[in-house]
């Protein structure tokens, strides 16, 4: 997939900033560890499922909850006994933490699932695991989200759970403290890991004081203050009806999800209070800017420029046209360039950031000290070579056909399924996205897709950021 959202975790940057973390038990798997109290494995008992093949014969419905309106998105489907919810609080990522509480969001979503009044760390853990229940959450740039994935059988238990932690979050103060010291282990660890470096420096050089120029982990003095009552608050104001969006997949009815978004959602607040996070302008014409760090042994380096949001008429034709240029691996312009032609990088991709506030075509390279001048004029070259002349009818038909042929793979997991209904929602896509969204590919002309080329890939209307010794350049 050759576009991303920084969803369920923080998306690849924290991949990049945590994976380093692992020796403190922080983060696996693509989330922090606090945010993967799923047991055991749904997704698994589906790898076999009718899932895989799903051609979305029919459309999902949008269900409503009789007491309290609240909308979702399902798709019924019967043949596993599995259940997912994905859920999402609209505008409450870290981008719209309070100013002096950065890291808040990423705070709550890890003591969220550390107990309910009920139930201590141990005992909610326990539970889980015995009743085969997953639950989850994570905040993004934009948004707070979460997720539960359970049996049939256990249904009952895992909602009124999932209802448990919004009525009466344990919040106990040896959870809290813990979580906290965690957090400020990993700021530590991000001084000491390139990719982290890189990824905090290209944020801070592109968007500077906006809000989405913040490390998303949070400031350490913030963390370091914040108290129960504080994560009360978060909850009462960022947490509401009115910024709730819902996806619904598997072994459910209608009418049990209406009972759901009335009993589980319907016990929070009716409005949110949420702090206004302005459109970033970011400066393309910025240019390059290098950071010496000799020990990172290769250099590395990471590109943004102007992208398109989700639902810009631009969006379809620059999709395709980022798959040639730098989305499809090995067989993209810029791996073939670099890599494949010349050996000299293992690495070097693109792919079409959709942040609400600034969509951005995102991406990077690496290499030796020694050979990172020629990897980065191979860049420039194929940037501005793309841009003015776009790509070819042949390129064209064979991304097409790829990003057609290979969409079902991801609804291998129902997770992914019910994720997927949720971002209709949020990017409008309408209920029927599931069978036309091939069809927008289809109908995409050449001329589209290298018209968005010559307008996104402008010669060197791009930032650089780089990390590394730059003595032998």
């Amino acid at each position: 997939m050759s576009y991303r959202r920084r969803t369920k975790s923080s998306g690849w940057f924290l991949k990049l900033i945590l994976c380093v973390a692992i020796g403190y038990g922080l983060y696996a798997g693509g989330r922090f560890l606090w945010q993967r109290k799923t047991i055991f494995n749904a997704e698994e008992i589906l790898s076999q499922s009718v899932l895989q093949e799903k051609n979305f014969a029919h459309r999902p419905i949008e269900v409503v909850s009789p007491k309290y309106k609240i909308k979702a998105y399902l798709l019924e489907e019967k043949s596993n006994p599995i259940i997912s919810l994905s859920f999402m609080f609209k505008g409450s990522g870290y981008a719209a933490d309070d100013e002096n509480k950065q890291g808040i969001s990423n705070v709550v979503a890890a003591v969220l699932t550390e107990g309910t009044a009920n139930l201590d760390s141990q005992a909610f853990k326990e539970l889980l695991e015995n009743k085969a229940i997953g639950i989850s959450f994570s905040a993004s740039v934009d948004d707070f989200s979460g997720a539960l994935v359970t049996t049939s059988k256990n249904k009952q238990e895992a909602f009124k759970l999932l209802q448990d932690i919004f009525v009466q979050p344990r919040f106990a103060a040896e959870d809290l403290s813990r979580i906290k010291n965690q957090m400020q282990k990993a700021l530590l660890l991000q001084k000491e890991h390139p990719q982290s470096k890189l990824r905090l420096a290209t944020l801070q050089y592109v968007y500077g004081p906006h809000a989405y120029g913040r490390n998303p982990l949070g400031r350490a003095e913030d963390i370091a203050a914040l108290s129960r009552k504080d994560l009360q608050q978060y909850m009462q104001t960022h947490m509401a009806q009115n910024n709730l969006l819902v996806g619904a997949a598997g072994d459910i009815t209608p009418e049990e999800l209406e009972t759901v978004l009335d009993e589980v959602f319907g016990v929070l607040p009716k409005t949110s209070a949420l702090n206004f996070v302005r459109k970033a302008k970011p400066d393309f014409d910025r240019g390059e800017k290098n950071i010496d760090y000799p020990a990172a042994g290769q250099n590395i380096s990471a590109f943004a420029a102007q992208g398109v949001a989700r639902t810009a008429a631009d969006f379809y034709p620059l999709y395709i046209a980022n798959h040639i240029f730098g989305g499809s691996g090995l067989s993209s312009r810029l791996s073939k360039a670099a890599r494949e032609e010349k050996g000299l990088t293992y690495s070097i991709y693109s792919y079409l950031s959709l942040a609400d506030n600034s969509p951005l075509i995102q991406g990077g390279f690496s290499s030796t000290p020694d050979k990172f001048a020629e990897v980065k004029n191979i860049f420039a070259q194929e940037w501005n070579k793309f841009g003015k002349y776009g790509a070819s009818k042949e390129e064209i038909a064979e991304a097409k056909n790829y990003l057609i042929s290979s969409y079902n793979l991801r609804f291998s997991s129902i997770s992914n399924l019910s994720d997927i209904l949720l971002y209709m929602q949020k990017d409008n896509l309408g209920l029927d996205f599931l069978q036309e969204r091939n069809n927008n590919i289809k109908k995409v002309s050449d001329k589209e897709i290298n018209d968005v080329a010559a307008k996104y890939y402008q010669a060197d209307k791009y930032i650089l950021v780089n990390i590394g010794n730059f003595a032998q350049n």
